[in-house]
């Protein structure tokens, strides 16, 4: 009877361990898609915020520039 349960549930057993173990090595796939497009969205923003602002600082200068001349 061990050898019939033995035969039945540890090849089960192992594939459950060691998806676990991967799962606590690896971590959750669904997490880190979700936080790694968040990060993606927000330095995006932050790109863009900085061409803004170069972009106004750059035509302040030449403003000035021509007035001085």
């Amino acid at each position: 009877m061990v050898i019939i349960a033995a035969t039945l549930y540890l090849p089960q057993h192992i594939a459950f361990l060691t998806n676990r173990a991967w799962f606590y090595y690896n971590g959750d796939e669904s997490v880190k898609g979700a936080g790694s497009s968040v990060v993606g969205r927000a330095s995006g923003v932050v790109i863009e915020t900085v061409k803004e602002t170069i972009v106004k600082s750059a035509t302040v200068v030449a403003a000035d520039g021509r007035k001085e001349l």
